[in-house]
């Protein structure tokens, strides 16, 4: 939707400038979404441990997916999401102390209705979260029979309104978007092997969501049920419901994509901005309990989702401009030499390779190319009627079959006539370690690994022509 608004605002922008208005508009999101969650979390933690908690979030595979690449909602969604969080926090801690009630109360249907609209689950967080604040507000206050257990006249506001607009949504999806829907996103089909080895990877790359923050709702649960018989009243102050209901409804929210059997990195990332505030407030307040666990858990975060994220974001942000330069080199040639043949080793003709393949050819014209050819193929058996002159083009999106014979072929039958490699981060993590060792010493245990560049070495783009 981002990239639809920046399409009609600027229509006229070309190749070189799109970029920059997109990234620029990019820099403002993440501004906004930093602002908004090092706010709240400066009003429970000091500056040092609320810095070390985004980090947490921003240094993590998700968080560079969503924000580094092009066409994922999940970066604007976790924005709007952000605002809902803001404007729940203030109408729980703080309404009563000021006279800015209604605008908050704004805040939170603006934002809390936004994020609906980028993906479905945000109901389902929405909903439940201030549906079981309302609950748990007035179940706190009148179990410790607090003064301010009574639910405000904003509170209520926000619930019926952001009823009503899930209704809306739920209407509209009903109606436009269910019966144009011709392939699912759930992963039903996929064999229990399958599924435990992608729930597994999921937990190892988010071990904050699905080890430590259940930990910590299994602690709270723990201590709201020793002060229910104790009757001590510390424990069920009403300003907790705001953390309860953002826990457990972020949680609700990372178990809908299990049960959906989608466990793709980056779908999980709105679950650090909503359980962000819950667990670190938590993690304060019953630190004894979770010291051993949250060293652990940090110690996994850095083994393995840090590298996947250095390296993920060494291949987004260090490619592009290669593969630019790529473009306009081919495109000089091809100006140059006419009726030339151009394939891009090692890509397949599936949906993904014909979109790199049409990428390719777009950039190329429009840098001038002329009077060529461009196909895919993912052998050299199949381009032995190239003649001479004629272009092989590899990148890191083309080497799922690239072999070291067909490597050792191209060294003799071929030149290489361009290169542009880059320095980055490798993905040396735990994963990574398991699968070079298993590569090495147990190799029949390797036969499905999609790629031999196991660490995901930075690859470059090369062109070779056919001597």
């Amino acid at each position: 939707m981002d990239l639809n608004l920046l399409m009609r605002l600027f229509p006229t922008s070309d190749i070189l400038t799109a970029p920059r208005i997109y990234f620029f508009a990019n820099v403002v999101l993440f501004a906004l979404l930093t602002c908004v969650l090092l706010y709240l979390l400066m009003q429970i933690l000091p500056l040092s441990h609320s810095v070390a908690a985004l980090l947490i979030c921003f240094i993590n595979i998700g968080f560079v997916i969503v924000f580094m690449g092009v066409c994922f909602p999940e970066r604007v969604q976790v924005v709007w999401l952000s605002g809902y969080i803001l404007g729940l926090f203030v109408l729980a801690h703080k309404a009563h102390k000021q006279k800015r009630s209604g605008l908050w109360a704004l805040v939170c249907i603006v934002c809390g209705g936004a994020s609906m609209f980028y993906k479905e689950p945000d109901c389902l967080f929405i909903c439940g979260s201030l549906a079981m604040f309302i609950a748990l507000r007035f179940y706190y206050g009148h179990k410790s029979r607090s003064k301010n257990k009574r639910i405000t006249m904003p509170i209520i506001i926000v619930g019926l309104a952001l009823g009503l607009i899930v209704c809306v949504f739920i209407g509209l999806y009903l109606w436009l978007v269910v019966p144009n829907i011709q392939k699912s996103y759930a992963n039903f089909g996929l064999k229990n092997l399958q599924v435990a080895k992608d729930m597994l990877n999921a937990i190892a790359h988010h071990p904050f969501l699905f080890l430590f923050a259940p930990a910590v709702l299994a602690v709270r649960v723990q201590k709201v049920l020793q002060a229910l018989k104790t009757n001590d009243t510390k424990a069920l102050h009403t300003s907790y419901a705001f953390y309860d209901a953002l826990l457990v409804a972020a949680l609700a929210y990372g178990a809908s994509f299990f049960v959906l059997m989608i466990f793709t990195p980056y779908y999980f990332f709105p679950c650090y901005v909503m359980a962000l505030l819950p667990v670190a407030f938590y993690t304060k307040m019953y630190y004894v309990h979770l010291r051993k666990l949250f060293i652990i858990v940090v110690l996994a975060h850095i083994l393995v989702n840090v590298p996947s994220a250095l390296s993920r974001y060494t291949s987004i942000k260090l490619l592009p401009p290669h593969y630019l330069q790529a473009t306009q080199f081919l495109a000089d040639y091809t100006h140059a030499n006419a009726g030339t043949n151009i394939v891009m080793l090692g890509q397949g003709s599936d949906p993904l390779g014909k979109a790199f393949c049409g990428y390719l050819e777009w950039f190329a014209r429009y840098f001038g190319g002329k009077d060529f050819a461009l196909a895919t193929s993912p052998t050299l058996t199949a381009i032995d009627s190239l003649k001479s002159g004629d272009l092989l083009y590899l990148d890191s999106y083309t080497q799922a079959y690239i072999t070291p014979q067909i490597l050792a072929r191209l060294s003799v039958d071929y030149e290489v006539i361009f290169s542009s490699g880059y320095v980055g981060f490798y993905d040396v993590g735990l994963k990574s370690l398991a699968k070079y060792l298993l590569l090495h010493y147990a190799p029949k245990y390797t036969k499905n690994l999609s790629s031999s560049n196991i660490f995901n070495a930075p690859l470059g783009v090369y062109i070779y022509r056919v001597r």
